[in-house]
């Protein structure tokens, strides 16, 4: 297969997979993160071209689990293998079928175990080509016999070492590189069998307790790390061995006090740090044993004076933070390739006349106490290119003849200062614009702020000053103003107008909504109140007459009824002003007299009276019907009353009662009528 990286870890894969076989172009194998206890012998068999195998946190504790003498046979061009974050307990007197075999490893990494020392048999027998080794984070008390003839970079970082024995880098010939910081215990001896190595060339012992350097038995150390331990003193000739020694860094320490002699034989030495210590003093020739040496940090020290020091080579110096308050006349001349000076935050108020530098360029005198300088300050800095002053405490307006003689300046820094802005003074205008304008701007303007008088502090020089400086823009400035204010004038009564037009259209647009939602209003009462007319309607058209649902009289009842006082044709004419009929008896027909005017007549009368009504309430006159014909009940009546039953004996010539049956037939269709009523109720005259 074709795969060449492959990635399983983070997984919990408890067995090693077996299938790893047939990936014979692997180059890179990532297994960390799992819960692998032990690696078959086989595991890796036809991995001919891994090159990367990590192992890192999984639950190796043994290295026999590992198979170390035949697991790596087959990866015979691996270079790495990382077995950080395991639980292997030592690497102390391993017998042989516990020491890893490879011929090509180079970088063996076991940090973050729990390996707590080195001794015996050296772990490394087996590593023929073993080039780094790191056991950074372990809890190692020594090492002893850790030999190897090809291994040139060692880590030992962050462990509990607290000695290491004289000759014990004497089994490493090849070593280059030794870091073994943070071991907090750590001391070095100073005595004559200290530590050594001819081959080492990088030396980190930061964060250690280490006393002083010793550094003579590192004949070829290029670089040495030293920071953050207990270095006191610096004894003449410590560095006497170390000729090739290029970089130094022995920072926060608590060294006191330099020699002329203590930098002897660091020839070759270019950088130098000895920031955060106690050093008050330096000799001036202290510096001249170092004839390679460009840049000396000496910041947040205890120095008080910028010495005559003595350089052909030093280019840099950095004297920041200190509580120097005082700069020689001659102080530079010592140094004929300084640069680049570094004085800032110190205690310094004044600068003397013609300090001189042939080869100073830049010159930071930043948050110091400066207030005043003068034409000839920096007359003898031809070369000056950049000045910084910020955070002193100059009022005056410098001129721009102070720098006549730096025709390389480039830059100044002037911000934070207390400026007192004299707006009428020709020198600001003309020290303002040789600040600011282009091509050889050298500060913004937005820096340069006023601190008096009162009615400009916190303004720029541009702010305050722009219309001294350009009184042509102040008349014009007020004609401008005038025209501003009439545009606004006219630009408001526009608005007013466009305000009010819209305002007007809304008004007109909301009233003949308003006049449309009442139109459809009253539309819907019109319709609600024809509905409710003519529901009335329908329900008095449908209603019964009252006197349908009183069943009429008897016969024997009605003669047994009073006498009416009056005679009238209908009830209703009662009371209704009506002329009325002469009082007597009333007459009545027999049902002979009534059977033969009803064949006589054949219901001619039976066209309705109409009768005019007039009611006093409203005036208006209504037209009732009132219907003339016979009802039913009443021929039903007239059937048995007892004229009828003589005429027909008188006709048949007997006595016997003889029942008389009467069909009223009607000339008019029959129309019948709606009437609401129940289910028992018995038809009336009115249903026909």
């Amino acid at each position: 297969m074709w795969v060449q990286k492959l990635n399983i870890s983070n997984n919990e894969i408890s067995t090693f997979p077996r299938a790893f076989s047939q990936l014979y172009n692997l180059v890179s194998l990532d297994i960390s993160g799992n819960q692998l206890k032990e690696i078959p012998a086989n595991g890796l068999n036809n991995l001919t071209a891994l090159e990367v195998l990590n192992l890192s946190r999984n639950n190796f504790e043994s290295w026999v689990d590992l198979n170390p003498n035949d697991v790596l046979q087959p990866t015979t061009n691996l270079k790495t293998l990382d077995l950080s974050h395991n639980k292997f307990k030592t690497l102390a007197n391993l017998a042989n079928q516990e020491l890893l075999m490879s011929s090509s490893l180079e970088t063996l990494i076991v940090d973050n175990c729990e390996i707590a020392s080195i001794h015996g048999r050296s772990p490394l027998s087996g590593l023929t080509n073993i080039r780094i080794f790191k056991i950074n984070n372990n809890p190692l008390l020594r090492f002893q016999n850790l030999v190897s003839p090809t291994l040139k970079s060692l880590y030992v970082s962050n462990c509990k070492l607290s000695y290491i024995n004289p000759n014990e880098l004497s089994y490493l010939p090849s070593l280059v590189y030794l870091k073994m910081s943070h071991n907090f215990r750590l001391e070095i001896s100073s005595t004559v069998n200290t530590l050594s190595s001819v081959s080492l060339r990088y030396l980190d012992i930061s964060f250690c307790n280490v006393i002083q350097p010793s550094l003579k038995g590192f004949p070829n150390l290029r670089k040495a790390i030293i920071n953050h331990n207990m270095i006191r003193i610096l004894p003449n000739n410590e560095f006497v061995n170390n000729t090739k020694l290029e970089y130094l860094d022995m920072s926060y320490n608590n060294i006191g006090s330099i020699t002329s002699d203590t930098f002897r034989g660091l020839t070759s030495l270019k950088y130098l740090d000895l920031s955060w210590n106690e050093i008050a003093q330096i000799p001036e020739n202290s510096l001249l044993e170092m004839p390679s040496l460009t840049q000396i940090i000496l910041s947040r020290n205890y120095l008080t004076r910028v010495g005559h020091l003595k350089s052909t080579s030093l280019s840099i110096i950095d004297m920041s933070s200190c509580e120097i308050n005082m700069i020689g006349k001659d102080s530079l001349e010592g140094l004929p390739s300084l640069i680049d000076l570094n004085l800032s935050h110190n205690l310094i108020s004044n600068i003397p006349d013609s300090i001189s530098s042939n080869s100073l360029k830049y010159l930071n005198l930043n948050y110091n106490r400066l207030s005043f300088i003068g034409n000839y300050t920096f007359f003898m800095l031809p070369r000056l290119a950049g000045l910084g002053v910020v955070g002193n405490r100059f009022t005056i307006i410098w001129s721009r003849y102070f720098f006549q003689s730096n025709p390389y300046l480039e830059r100044l820094d002037l911000g934070d200062n207390m400026w007192r802005c004299d707006c009428d003074d020709d020198n600001m205008f003309d020290f303002y614009e040789f600040v600011t304008l282009e091509p050889n701007k050298k500060e913004e303007s937005y820096n340069l702020v006023c601190h008096g008088p009162l009615d400009v502090v916190g303004q720029t020089w541009l702010e305050a000053c722009y219309f001294t400086w350009n009184p042509s823009e102040r008349t014009g400035n007020a004609t401008n103003l005038i025209w501003f204010i009439i545009i606004m004038i006219v630009g408001l009564a526009l608005c007013l107008v466009l305000v009010n037009g819209i305002k007007s259209s809304m008004n007109r647009r909301l009233t003949a909504m308003q006049a449309e939602r009442e139109r459809q209003v009253e539309e819907a009462r019109d319709r609600l109140r024809q509905m409710r007319i003519r529901a009335e309607q329908e329900a008095l058209i449908n209603t019964p007459d009252p006197r349908d649902l009183i069943a009429p009289p008897t016969y024997d009842e009605a003669l047994s009824m009073p006498k009416l006082n009056v005679s009238c044709h209908s009830l209703n004419e009662t009371g209704t002003g009506k002329s009325r009929r002469k009082r007597g008896r009333r007459k009545t027909k027999s049902s002979g007299d009534l059977l033969e005017e009803t064949e006589r007549h054949g219901y001619e009368r039976d066209t309705d009276e109409l009768e005019m009504t007039e009611t006093a309430d409203d005036g208006r006159r209504r037209r009732r019907r009132r219907s003339r014909k016979f009802g039913s009940h009443e021929i039903a009546e007239l059937d048995q009353s007892p004229g009828v039953r003589r005429r027909l004996m008188s006709d048949n010539g007997t006595d016997d009662s003889v029942t008389v049956h009467v069909e009223a037939q009607l000339e008019r269709p029959h129309q019948t009528r709606n009437r609401r009523r129940s289910v028992d109720d018995i038809p009336t005259e009115s249903d026909f």
